[in-house]
């Protein structure tokens, strides 16, 4: 007798019958990865979707409410470096005292001194940017500190005792206290190296430390170098053009228009770099022009009203 031989489904054949019942579950854009369908449609694994829907839902509910939303985080720290900040000036006299709480306006970019705690360039050092929005709050306003520790030859000539902030002082800028939670960080500076250099420009960078040194220190200069010798020791007036020089480096406080992005918009930049000409104006004489605009800066200790 013939027997009748056995026939087994080949694999071609079970793939196909596969893709059958895919194709009758799945649509054709579902099957090439196409996610546009909602789980109402019913249409492929929509139970499956549900419960993902659910639980993104319950996930974000819980995010809120614990305020772990990157928008919520955002937002709060918005609101706590944005807040107001009064400039409190310990007189009214015209003069820069310690313990002031006041601006620093650039010439160059029409801004104002700035940080940005968030923004960490090491361990114990934060950005600084040259700030657009010019209302007193706590990224933008600082404290003027006395340098209490040693210093040069220069300081044995004069002897200030009272407080108020003199030509050829050596000072120290702290930030608000309200910003760090208390704690005291300060303007610095280092000397550029291979790898420490602000960001775009390439010069000396500039930022707050939370450490203090020489490097925290200093000096405020009258504007105009024919002068600075005869200025040294006169105090300080607010709202006028000065210069400040890194003590550790000897190159002044600069702010150029080089945009700096960061997540307050676009800013400038900040670093030390001294903007001054050196010509000969006569046979073995030079005279140094003033400082460029970029090293022009000034205190301001209030805000004028509209009547004033």
């Amino acid at each position: 007798k013939q027997q009748k031989r056995r026939t087994f489904p080949s694999l071609f054949s079970t793939t196909a019958y596969r893709l059958d019942r895919m194709e009758f579950l799945y649509t054709r854009q579902q099957m090439e990865g196409f996610k546009g369908y909602q789980s109402k449609v019913k249409i492929g694994n929509w139970s499956e979707d549900m419960e993902l829907e659910a639980a993104k839902l319950k996930n974000y509910l819980m995010k809120k409410e614990r305020g772990q939303l990157k928008c919520s985080q955002a937002e709060e720290r918005f609101a706590h470096a944005l807040q107001t900040a009064g400039l409190s000036p310990k007189t009214n006299d015209g003069y820069v005292h310690f313990g002031d709480t006041l601006m620093l306006f650039n010439q160059a970019t029409d801004g104002c001194l700035a940080c940005d705690p968030q923004e960490s360039l090491s361990d114990e050092t934060f950005a600084t940017t040259s700030t657009w929005y010019t209302e007193p709050c706590a990224r933008n306003t600082f404290m003027m500190r006395r340098w209490e520790g040693r210093g040069d030859k220069k300081d044995a000539m004069f002897d200030f005792k009272d407080d108020v902030v003199h030509f050829g002082q050596k000072i120290q800028l702290m930030c608000n206290p309200v910003l760090l939670g208390g704690q005291q960080a300060f303007l610095t500076s280092s000397p550029r190296t291979p790898t420490s250099y602000s960001r775009y420009s390439r010069n000396q960078e500039v930022c707050i430390s939370n450490a203090t040194g020489w490097t925290t220190v200093w000096e405020v200069q009258y504007l105009d170098p024919q002068f600075k010798m005869e200025m040294e020791g006169q105090a300080v007036p607010t709202n006028a053009p000065i210069a400040l020089v890194h003590c550790g480096t000897h190159q002044h406080l600069a702010s150029d228009v080089i945009k700096y992005k960061n997540d307050f918009g676009t800013e400038y930049e900040m670093f030390c770099k001294t903007f001054s000409d050196i010509e000969k104006s006569q046979l073995g004489l030079r005279e140094k022009r003033m400082l460029g605009d970029c090293n022009r800066w000034c205190f301001v200790s209030s805000i004028p009203s509209e009547d004033d």
